[in-house]
């Protein structure tokens, strides 16, 4: 008897023994080592960080494993940067810089949410400078109606995926629009606000408008306008004439705002349904037009701009008559 006890405690030590080496070795796979390196050690603002991912695992796609940068030393529940959660294999990550200079980490971590225990590996790295770029326009001062010229150089590949653009400001105001930069990008052109005062250029290295992602301002004014003249044939029309509307000084940068002549009774606001329209060319020209129907006072408008309509964008008018014509019997 003693014999078979003694049989059966070496069994279910055996057992325990196993057992142990079976947790052990699940232990270890869960834990199972990856790394994550960056192609350099120092970036500049507006380059691109090339993140390499090696030991990624079947578990770590299921658990939602993915990259992210932090401050160097920031906590685990710290705020990142920036987060990449499309980790799918072994492969080299593209990331941004981070917006302001500093010391940074990118670190894997195998699971989410981010925690010691699911930190897979990280690499320290540091954003020291800029990418030079370069903005400047044609010239200082723009009258309204012409085309402002911008010049572009140093537009990183980076800087075009992180949709870096150039926006159109008022000093101390708002936006007049702006446009996305490319790699190959040169030549930029805006039309000129409608009022005039100071303004300025402003190239962005990424969507977002901030002091830390300003790459590079450059002021100007716009002040006067272009001269352009508005001028009938006639003052006094009948509903069968023609209107021959003589124009000068169109520009190019107006033909592309959508600058047009519109007929309007007299007085009427600048957001009255016009009476008839007619979309000028650039430089000296004639618009034939059909005189109204109906007799009254009237005007025609040359506006600058398609929109808005207002007292800014309109560029001259001239008044003229539409007398009833009595039919012949």
């Amino acid at each position: 008897m003693a014999s078979s006890r003694a049989q059966r405690l070496v069994l279910t030590l055996a057992a325990v023994s196993a057992s142990a080496i079976f947790l052990f070795a699940c232990e270890k796979s869960s834990s199972s080592k990856g790394s994550v390196n960056v192609d350099k050690n120092s970036y500049l603002r507006g380059e691109e960080i090339v993140a390499t991912v090696a030991g990624f695992t079947k578990e770590m796609e299921q658990n939602n494993a993915f990259l992210a940068i932090y401050p160097a030393n920031a906590g685990h529940d710290a705020k990142a940067d920036q987060t990449y959660l499309h980790v799918a294999d072994d492969s080299q990550i593209m990331l941004s810089t981070p917006n302001q200079h500093g010391s940074y980490e990118v670190r894997f971590y195998r699971k989410s949410p981010a925690s010691a225990d699911a930190l897979v590996g990280k690499a320290p790295f540091t954003v020291d400078g800029d990418v030079e770029v370069s903005l400047a326009l044609d010239k200082a001062t723009y009258a309204r109606g012409e085309e402002i010229v911008a010049t572009l150089g140093g537009v990183t590949e980076r800087m075009q995926k992180d949709s870096a653009f150039v926006g159109l400001y008022r000093v101390g105001g708002g936006s007049y629009g702006n446009h996305n930069v490319h790699t190959d990008d040169s030549n930029i052109e805006f039309s000129t606000p409608p009022e005039t005062g100071a303004y300025e250029l402003r190239l962005y290295r990424k969507s977002r408008e901030s002091d830390d992602t300003l790459a590079a301002s450059v002021p100007f004014t716009v002040d006067g306008e272009v001269k352009v003249t508005l001028a009938l044939d006639k003052k006094i029309y009948t509903r069968d004439d023609e209107i021959v509307a003589k124009l000068t000084g169109i520009t190019r940068r107006m033909k592309k705002d959508g600058a047009f002549l519109a007929i309007y009774e007299a007085q009427a606001e600048h957001g009255d349904n016009a009476i008839a329209v007619f979309q000028p060319v650039a430089g000296d020209s004639e618009a034939e037009i059909d005189a109204p129907h109906r007799s009254g006072s009237y005007e025609i408008r040359l506006y600058r701009k398609d929109f808005p309509k207002n007292d800014a964008t309109l560029a001259a008018t001239v008044p003229f008559t539409v007398k009833h014509t009595p039919r012949r019997r």
